[in-house]
């Protein structure tokens, strides 16, 4: 019996011996940060010596914050970590988790929120003897509106063992999902060429793939320098798998052999939507930009122009002189030429200056928007006709600077010596001065318009060296300035002018309210920027200038009243200009930044455009129209009314079969500015009408007219 006793007891610790052990993990080191608890973890409690095992340094980060990526993008910095080990000890580098994007004020970075746990696989000396001690020094930065760069340092003592032991239960729990957002080794080749501008196109050979099942297709580089971090890809996914055209990065040297970086997709299931991952490596191969070329980059697919300077320089110079007909400037040049009658019968002398004075107001404007487009062209890449009613902020000042010159109009106040330093004041100023700056009032308000002749010649400037791009900006606005000009030169066109009187007080107050409705107008496109709210933003502010403005009217002499009154204005004034920082928070703001807005322009009756959603229709032989707008373009909402909106027009889409897209460029779009760009245009309008079986499409003119949609329409019939 008592050998029975022994036997088993023996059996039964042996048993025990060989089963697995699940001991206590090592208490984890962990640094608690303002912004972030990072703890340092391993996937086991006893490390055999030679065996490899993994730890993980996890990052709990605030809500709103953000770590980065290997490639933080933009701006930004990675983690990193230094480790401190023993002789014969190794630390592989850090693998990665699949990061996320963030675009913040129109900076894209790629990181991670909430939480990330960047794993390092260690290998300890093959003749350990003794616990393993690992030490590490680790750093991060973590932003939100502002940046903090942090740090912390760990230390992990692990026993050593014949045998590997697993950590505790929850410890491994957390591994498991940290290995489950690592990207896995992409199933696909994966190739990349360059085009003739030198941007990549990524080739990822994913045959069979269903393209009405796959969406949210995104290429995250792997290095920063080679390829640009974009807000937005326009990937197509076609039969011979996905397509995704890069723009070329800031690095100076010459593109890999390899482009390394990580695909991230969804996928359509019977379960649901499925988000997966692939670390790809593309190798460079030529044919690749070839295949590129067509409704994937529409660069010279369109037979646009290629100009010279003299070329351009025509073009800029005829295109702002038919500015002056486009209804943007309708208000500002009114109001210049009642001002400009009432010379009539002066000296001519002072006609001359205030000719020239407005001629000069205009040029200074064009050459510092110039110096704008080279200082953003050279900090960013990529600039755009317009782009700065893009802001909601430019939306509104500019909505309460036709309100203030309304008002003026109207006589609610008279530029004095208290409000001669308003610039709003200044263009109702006489003589030099209100010439010069009723100048720089129709160049800010002519920057939604194009004319025609205006797209090619700013395409080309644009993309010139610096002495071109400002060569042709002046060429403009001598276009535009050039009437006004030719009028205070030419006494025999000064003649013709009527005789000062009465009816120019009358002129003036009439002149009122074309600058209301234009302040109209521009709060009609602020609240496509910023939702309903925008509404209450800009009309409390015009509230709050206009009782400022009232203040100001009592007293003349300086007394405690006065002092108090000015005071208040001043809060008023404070307050209305405050609106701009709510507005940049606002909800539907944020929505436009991530590609989420609904829009600002009316799509009854159109898809969203897409380059993908073009292609398809293009491969499948319809006829396809892209309208690029946005609800700042005058010229585009005037097209639309009287062009594509009628109802001959629309029966006659109709009857075609034609594909419809709408590209809304109310708010910054990137895919919608490389295609622009593509097409060797600024701005918008562009029109671009794909004929069935066509190998290229054909950009419209800038100003359309029903019979024109019609012709083209019934020529693609034929």
């Amino acid at each position: 019996m008592s050998r029975l006793l022994a036997f088993l007891i023996t059996a039964l610790v042996t048993v025990l011996l060989a089963a697995p052990t699940f001991a206590q993990s090592p208490t984890p080191s962990v640094v608690q940060t303002d912004n972030v608890k990072a703890e340092l973890l391993a996937d086991v409690s006893t490390v055999k010596p030679g065996e490899p095992f993994w730890v993980a340094l996890r990052q709990t980060i605030r809500p709103k914050w953000h770590t980065y990526w290997k490639n933080p993008g933009e701006s930004g910095l990675p983690t990193e970590i230094s480790w401190t080990l023993p002789p014969g000890a190794k630390a592989d580098p850090i693998v990665w988790p699949t990061p996320i994007l963030f675009e913040i004020g129109g900076i894209t970075n790629y990181g991670f929120k909430d939480e990330a746990t960047l794993l390092v696989r260690v290998t300890p000396p093959a003749d350990l003897a003794g616990p393993l001690k690992l030490a590490a020094d680790a750093n991060w930065l973590v932003c939100e509106d502002v940046c903090i760069p942090e740090e912390g340092k760990f230390e992990l003592t692990l026993p050593s063992g014949p045998t590997a032991m697993p950590a505790a239960p929850a410890t491994r729990t957390l591994f498991e999902q940290a290995r489950h957002k690592v990207p896995t080794e992409s199933p696909w080749p994966a190739r990349y060429g360059v085009d003739k501008t030198g941007n990549p196109t990524l080739q990822v050979d994913a045959k069979g793939l269903k393209p009405d099942t796959i969406g949210n297709v995104y290429f995250f580089p792997a290095e920063w320098g080679p390829v640009a971090t974009m807000a937005k890809q326009a990937a197509v996914i076609d039969a011979a798998g996905i397509r995704i055209p890069l723009n070329r990065g800031d690095a100076k040297t010459p593109l890999p052999p390899l482009l390394a970086g990580t695909l991230v997709l969804t996928e359509k299931t019977g379960d649901g939507t499925v988000k997966q991952a692939f670390d790809i490596s593309a190798k460079l191969d030529p044919t690749v930009a070839a295949a590129a070329v067509g409704v994937t980059s529409l660069a010279g697919a369109v037979g646009s122009e290629e100009l010279s300077l003299v070329q351009a320089l025509f073009f800029a110079l005829l295109g702002g002189l038919i500015l002056n007909l486009m209804p943007c400037v309708f208000p500002v040049l009114a109001m210049k030429a009642a001002a400009f009658a009432r010379l009539a019968g002066h000296d001519r002398a002072e006609m001359r200056r205030d000719g020239l004075a407005y001629t000069g107001g205009v040029l200074v404007s064009f050459a510092v928007m110039a110096a704008v487009v080279i200082a953003i062209r050279g900090a960013v890449g990529d600039v755009s006709w317009g782009f700065q009613f893009q802001s909601p902020v430019f939306s509104l000042l500019i909505a309460y600077l036709f309100f203030v010159i309304g008002l003026n109009l109207s006589g609610v106040f008279e530029v004095g010596s208290r409000l001669a330093g308003v610039g709003q004041g200044l263009t109702a100023r006489g003589g030099t001065t209100g010439a010069f700056f009723t100048g720089v009032l129709a160049v800010i308000v002519a920057t939604p318009c194009t004319a025609p002749f205006m797209a090619a010649a700013l395409g080309f400037a644009l993309t010139q060296p610096a002495p071109a791009t400002v060569a042709v900006l002046l060429a403009m606005g001598l276009g535009l300035a050039l009437p006004y000009l030719a009028l205070a030169l030419t006494p025999a066109l000064q003649r013709l002018m009527p005789r000062p009187g009465a009816w120019m007080d009358r002129l003036r107050q009439f002149l009122a309210f074309p600058m209301y409705a234009s302040a109209v107008w521009m709060i009609w496109v602020l609240t496509q920027q910023t939702g309903a709210d925008g509404v209450l933003y800009a009309l409390g502010g015009m509230v709050l200038i206009a009782f400022a403005i009232w203040l100001l009217r009592f007293g003349s002499q300086a007394s405690a009243g006065t002092w108090l009154r000015r005071g208040l204005a001043a809060i008023a004034v404070l307050l209305a200009f405050a609106v701009t920082l709510k507005l940049e928070d606002s909800p539907a703001t944020a929505a436009s930044a991530t590609g989420d807005a609904k829009g600002g322009v009316n799509f009854e009756g159109w898809e969203r455009f897409s380059r993908a959603r073009m292609a398809e229709a293009v491969a499948a032989g319809r006829p396809v129209f892209v309208d690029f707008t946005a609800a700042w373009c005058i010229t585009c909402l005037v097209n639309e009314r009287v062009a594509l909106e009628t109802p001959a027009s629309r029966k006659a889409f109709e009857q075609a079969g034609v594909v419809k897209l709408k590209g809304d460029w109310t708010n910054r779009d990137a895919e919608i500015s490389a295609v622009l760009k593509e097409l060797g245009r600024a701005g918008v309008p562009v029109y671009l009408y794909w004929a069935p079986g066509a190998e290229k499409p054909k950009i419209l003119p800038q100003v359309l007219t029903e019979a024109m949609i019609l012709s083209e329409l019934e020529q693609a019939k034929r």
